[in-house]
């Protein structure tokens, strides 16, 4: 039985957006200043808070690529999920990519009026790809009982891959891994979502 990596090597290139942005922010946030300090202070860590926001949608592309890549391989074992044999709670599994799209519609948006007065402007397919990591997690329970690609779910909206495309993505993901920039993979987004 041929076998696959349930990650390509991504999970060493993430940190945890929530965590990382409440960081940020908490410092930011609570350190008393006069708001003319605030306001330069936010713009000087947008930028942060951007690349932080880019890095980990595409750890979520990536997943998704990663997914409709191994998904061509039939009944192929998955190797190394840790979530294999745990307990799948919904809640849990969804958590930090519904943080993510309420940190990118709301809060980013309010606090850059609010400080730079400036409407921050989302990158629609950020938006796009976390939905349907969400329903991608929901349709594989948590991947808690995931053993082999053909047990593996895809939404509907991602679009299969041809051969050509096949070797582009993986070329990519392997691009992407080496240098540590997820944010490559957009490079190849619109093989598999509109």
């Amino acid at each position: 039985m041929r076998t696959v990596l349930f990650d390509p090597g991504y999970s060493a290139c993430l940190a945890g957006i929530s965590d990382s942005i409440e960081l940020m922010y908490g410092a930011f946030q609570t350190t008393p200043m006069p708001l003319k300090q605030k306001k330069f202070q936010f713009s000087m860590i947008l930028p942060k808070i951007k690349d932080m926001v880019l890095n980990n949608v595409s750890f979520y592309l990536g997943c998704l690529l990663w997914a409709s890549y191994i998904k061509n391989f039939k009944n192929a074992e998955i190797i190394n999920n840790p979530c294999l044999n745990t307990e799948y709670t919904e809640e849990n599994s969804i958590e930090e990519p519904l943080y993510l799209i309420d940190f990118i519609e709301t809060r980013l948006d309010k606090d850059s009026r609010y400080y730079i007065n400036k409407k921050y402007e989302k990158d629609e397919r950020f938006i796009n790809i976390l939905k349907t990591y969400i329903e991608f997690i929901k349709l594989n329970k948590g991947f808690v009982e995931i053993k082999t690609t053909d047990e593996l779910i895809l939404p509907s909206s991602i679009k299969p891959l041809d051969k050509d495309n096949l070797n582009l993505v993986k070329s990519k993901i392997d691009e992407a891994i080496k240098n540590k920039k997820l944010s490559l993979l957009f490079d190849v987004y619109s093989l598999i979502l509109d």
